[in-house]
């Protein structure tokens, strides 16, 4: 407590100096020489205060005491009146010499009472964007000093003691409060930029502190870290490794973004084509590798270099480059909502001014926060935001996605960019547990349409709200929007849209191609280039020569408030019909518990009556948990209507199931009033073996379309009975080359009920 009254005491005492000296000689009749006691006593205290803080003097502290002595003594013995007001110019001479000398003795002192205040910046890829901001603001403080200075000088040899105290005391402590306030206004500023943003293209060996994050293992930049010393060293590795083989072009697939990144610049720098794809299948490797196509991966998969291996194997032999961004070419292979896959070829010009455009745009809401995502970065959205952003930006990266809503948890202390898709969002609205964030998040949302009501409940969770993307493969991130402001499409600069002949939106910008894209998307355009999206051009569809858009049936389906998501699509058999998949919300499932299925069909159908002709209302129904959903939130029209190829029946019911090439999973329930039980212990009910390789082949056929029958079966093992009203899951992997369909029946909570490899034959 003495300590802290002591520091407050001489604190007074050093601000009100000039108002004490003025009314000594003013008013008190105090002569110089009692004056320079003050001097003395001031000088005492600098001289007892910097020893107990660092335990021996520097030498500008050395000088700035003796000054202080030598004036006060001074003073004493000569009883001199201007060497008692000397105090002033002495004090913003020590501050000019404090503030100087780091300038040529890094770091600055501004700099060092920043990182002091937050460390982060010393880990920041921004560290030397910020060192270079400080100094500006420590070479304006000198400025300052000297200009403070030289008047305080002035008003000590030409002015009366009435000045000089209404100077020293009062108009030069203005003057500093305005610099004060002005750069921590400016400062305010810089923050809400990207700082050291780079073009991926220019970054140098030298663009980064050696110790700048790019990369971390856990949940925030002070678990397990990558630096930028690191990725060099591991270009160099994997350059090194890439340039003794003779392809063209590489494959790459790698989870890691850490390794992802590795190997982008590796292959930047080594002016090979990129191919981008998530599925690393060994049947769709074998599609599109041809003999001059090299393989990049770090998950085992066949015939590829394994990033980690190579790094373990290979020293670095090649010096870090920039690159000519206009050369580099690279292909994403995609699928859209048929789900056929394609590649669409793209160029690093595309993908850098994509990066510098949503960096201008979304400065303020990645500035000093951590990148995390839960969408696969080989797609353009992840690629965009996840990826090619944060690296220009000098943006940490968590290197693998999160999987589960379950895992948001971990970052609510961490500062957050959340790269999300729909998908992710809509379990983590179901979850409803609250995330008690220290800095509001900023969330990300692309490759669907998120509903209303799931923004709603992620703002309650988290604090904030999502930001929408619009866009494609094609074209990249066109526009954005938050629901919870407007529900018109913001175009992001630089780009154009307009529409076509046929009513589709027309995109044009510096990451299309020349001539523009067009998208298969119908728009309204507003006087101020705002847009409205009004569904797919391939979504109107003719049902008995009656024009019906799909979402509009949807959107009146919503209107029920009884709905979460929904998806009409056209179906053929006898004749053309739509068919209708429903997930029910809260309201909906306490509405409906104790209907039958008949009843909630009449009951949709009852409702789109009042607004559809009954030849194009909904011919089939069902009732899912969720919608089937590839990793970027996409509903493909093909996954539903294979639900609906498979006929219905009253002994099972299928509640939710996923999709792949050669494999899905299947999550159903099987009633009690089925006939599966009928004859088979009738006290107590258990679905026979039979029944369950029924079910197995029956999903097969209906989900992946084979036409195969049955050849033998190999280690089938029963070893959990499954009950009625009971969900459970099915998993199924077919191979094309054996001809075996390995599958798995599992209760939620991974116990495993049945096992085994049935071997099929194709039927001729």
């Amino acid at each position: 407590m003495k300590s802290l009254t002591g520091k407050i005491f001489f604190a007074a005492l050093s601000v009100l100096y000039p108002v004490l000296v003025f009314c000594g000689l003013r008013f008190w009749g105090l002569s110089p020489r009692k004056l320079s006691l003050l001097l003395l006593l001031l000088a005492a205290f600098h001289l007892f205060s910097s020893t107990k803080k660092q335990g021996h003097l520097k030498a500008k502290e050395i000088g700035f005491c003796i000054f202080l002595f030598l004036c006060g003594s001074l003073a004493f013995a000569f009883n001199n009146e201007i060497l008692v007001k000397i105090y002033p110019v002495l004090v913003n001479a020590g501050m000019l010499c404090i503030f100087s000398a780091t300038l040529f003795r890094k770091p600055n002192l501004i700099f060092r009472l920043a990182t002091f205040a937050d460390k982060r910046i010393l880990l920041s890829a921004d560290a030397f964007s910020v060192e270079s901001y400080c100094k500006k603001v420590t070479i304006a403080w000198c400025l300052f000093f000297i200009v403070n200075g030289s008047i305080a000088m002035w008003t000590v040899l030409l002015a009366d003691e009435k000045i000089w105290s209404l100077y020293n005391g009062l108009i030069s402590y203005i003057c500093m409060g305005i610099l004060f306030v002005v750069e921590y206004g400016v400062r305010k500023m810089k923050q809400s930029t990207l700082q050291s943003y780079i073009p991926f293209s220019k970054l140098r060996a030298d663009s980064r502190p050696e110790n700048a994050v790019v990369a971390f293992s856990g949940n925030g930049i002070a678990s397990e870290n990558k630096t930028w010393k690191d990725l060099k060293t591991d270009v160099s590795k994997l350059r090194t490794a890439i340039e003794k083989e003779s392809f063209d072009s590489w494959i790459l697939n790698a989870d890691d973004s850490y390794y992802f990144i590795v190997a982008l610049f590796a292959l930047f720098q080594s002016q090979k084509k990129i191919l981008l794809t998530a599925n690393c299948k060994p049947e769709f490797i074998r599609e599109i590798q041809k003999s001059n196509i090299g393989f990049l991966n770090d998950s085992g998969a066949e015939n590829a270099l394994q990033i980690p291996q190579v790094l373990e194997k290979f020293s670095a032999e090649k010096s870090w480059e920039t690159f000519d961004i206009q050369t580099v070419k690279a292909s994403i292979f995609t699928s859209g909502t048929t789900g056929a896959p394609k590649e669409i070829a793209k160029t690093g010009m595309q993908f850098e001014n994509e990066a510098e455009a949503l960096a201008k745009r979304f400065a303020k809401n990645f500035a000093n926060r951590n990148i995390y995502s839960t969408v696969n970065h080989h797609h353009i959205y992840g690629l965009a935001f996840s990826i090619f952003l944060p690296i220009s930006a000098g943006l940490p990266i968590r290197r693998m996605r999160f999987e589960f809503p379950e895992e948001i948890a971990q970052i609510e202390k961490e500062p957050a960019v959340i790269v999300a898709s729909p998908a992710f969002l809509k379990r983590l609205a179901v979850s409803k547990t609250p995330l008690h964030f220290k800095t509001k998040p900023f969330w990300l949302s692309a490759g669907g349409v998120l509903p209303d009501d799931v923004a709603s409940q992620v703002l309650t969770l988290s604090g904030n709200g999502v930001q929408e993307i619009y866009g494609c493969t094609e074209a990249g991130a066109i526009a954005t929007r938050d629901i919870r402001e407007e529900i018109l499409w913001t175009p992001i600069p630089p780009n154009q849209i307009s529409l076509a002949e046929n009513g589709c939106l027309k995109i044009q910008s510096s990451y299309t191609d020349a001539e523009g894209f067009l998208t298969g998307d119908l728009g309204k355009i507003e006087n101020d280039g705002k847009f409205t999206l009004c569904g797919r051009a391939d979504s109107i569809v003719k049902i008995e020569e009656k024009r019906i858009s799909l979402p509009e049936v949807e959107n009146r389906l919503r209107e029920t408030k009884l709905v979460r998501d929904v998806r009409v699509v056209p179906m053929t058999g006898k004749r053309q019909f739509l068919a209708a998949a429903i997930v029910l919300n809260e309201a909906g499932l306490s509405q409906f518990q104790n209907l039958s299925k008949k009843e909630i069909n009449e009951y949709f159908r009852a409702h789109l009556s009042g607004f559809l002709e009954n030849t194009v209302l909904p011919k089939k129904w069902r009732y899912l948990e969720e919608l089937p959903q590839d990793v970027m939130g996409k509903i493909k029209v093909r996954d539903i209507q294979r639900l609906f190829e498979i006929p219905e029946n009253f002994n099972f019911k299928i509640l939710r199931y996923h999709l792949e090439e050669n494999a899905f999973t299947v999550k159903c329930v099987i009633p009690e009033t089925s006939d599966y039980y009928n004859g088979h212990f009738p006290e107590f009910k258990l679905l026979p073996a039979v029944v369950q390789i029924d079910l197995v082949l029956r999903f097969f056929r209906g989900f992946l379309k084979r036409n195969s029958h049955l050849d033998r079966m190999l280690r089938i093992k029963f070893m959990h009975p499954i009950f009625p009203n009971v969900p459970f899951l099915i998993e199924e992997k077919f191979s094309e080359e054996t001809g075996k369909l390995a599958f798995r029946m599992l209760l939620e909570g991974e116990k495993v009920c049945a096992s085994g490899t049935l071997v099929l034959k194709k039927e001729l």
